[in-house]
């Protein structure tokens, strides 16, 4: 198992990456990568193709929104990364047993593959997207309190001594992703099949009926608390009127916070509130799947929209 990351990022945020151009040349102002690449490929010739294909597969998912593209992302980037610098293979030469090792790396990946904290994958240096070394392909969530008692007597974050493993539901992101991969590779002549889903059926990360032990989330005297610190602010500061209306938006209509951003093909407005024959109130909202949707309004809202 790889005891140390020697990697490099490939893939930027989808405001960046949309603007790039196909091919090897997406990575002229991408030196690190570049040279990771170059670096590979004297090994591994396939690793050229591997990448360019891989970006194609994310221009294409990229189209239908930003949270599509960073999940794919996030998913086929592991890949690559480790089938070139663990496996030392391209990607259309793995075969069953080499993805069922993946996942087990994927599954509970060695320290040096995770971080601590969420990091850029690149930083802006003399004009030039330069890899940020703090980032890893994994991310351990930290508690808050352990993160801020570390931050204040001056210490680094230590890693978890059991390491990181992921949950049953990045499990099932990991394959569902990596399945819809490999049937563009396939769909695009590159690869000769699938081999997921069948890896799928046997894996033992992926439990069926598993229901959660716990449910986070805020009870009714919470969330009146947090409503009333919003309309408190709101009173002492007239900025926070749109923290309160936001907060009170998503808290009574379920909202996504995606539903009620400003989005390339969506913008939210006043008249997506609507009353049909019987006075009854709705929300018109744009959500998963680029569908739209109508969301019932209930009377307890109106008076934060009459407020707003």
């Amino acid at each position: 198992m790889a005891k140390v990351f020697k990697a490099t990022p490939l893939f930027d945020a989808h405001r960046s990456f949309i603007k790039l151009p196909m091919g090897t040349r997406m990575l002229n102002d991408y030196p690190d990568s570049k040279a990771f690449l170059d670096q590979v490929s004297k090994t591994i010739p396939e690793a050229i193709e591997d990448f360019s294909h891989t970006q194609a597969f994310l221009k294409s998912y990229s189209r239908k929104s930003e949270a599509t593209y960073r999940s794919y992302r996030n998913e086929v980037e592991r890949l690559l990364l480790w089938t070139w610098t663990v496996a030392e293979k391209s990607v259309i030469a793995l075969k069953r047993p080499d993805l069922e090792s993946y996942f087990d790396f994927v599954h509970n990946p060695p320290l040096a593959w995770v971080a601590n904290s969420v990091d850029d994958r690149f930083r802006q240096i003399g004009g030039e997207c330069r890899q940020n070394k703090e980032w890893r392909p994994f991310v351990a969530k930290i508690a808050k309190q352990d993160r801020k008692n570390a931050m204040e007597a001056g210490k680094s974050i230590p890693p978890a001594k059991n390491g990181h493993t992921l949950s049953h539901e990045a499990m099932k992101i990991c394959y569902s992703a990596l399945s819809c991969f490999y049937d563009y590779l396939t769909d695009e002549g590159y690869a000769f099949g699938n081999p997921i889903p069948a890896i799928r059926k046997q894996s033992p990360f992926l439990i069926k009926g598993i229901t959660s032990t716990s449910i986070k989330r805020l009870s009714d005297l919470q969330w009146d608390y947090v409503l009333d610190c919003a309309a408190s602010a709101a009173d002492n500061d007239p900025d926070h009127e749109r923290t309160l209306f936001i907060v009170a938006m998503l808290k009574t209509l379920y909202l996504r916070i995606s539903e009620l951003s400003d989005r390339a093909n969506w913008q939210p407005v006043w008249k997506h509130f609507w009353q049909d024959t019987d006075g009854n109130d709705w929300l018109k909202v744009l959500g998963k799947g680029n569908k739209i949707r109508d969301i019932s309004v209930p009377s307890s809202l109106s008076p934060y929209i009459q407020r707003y």
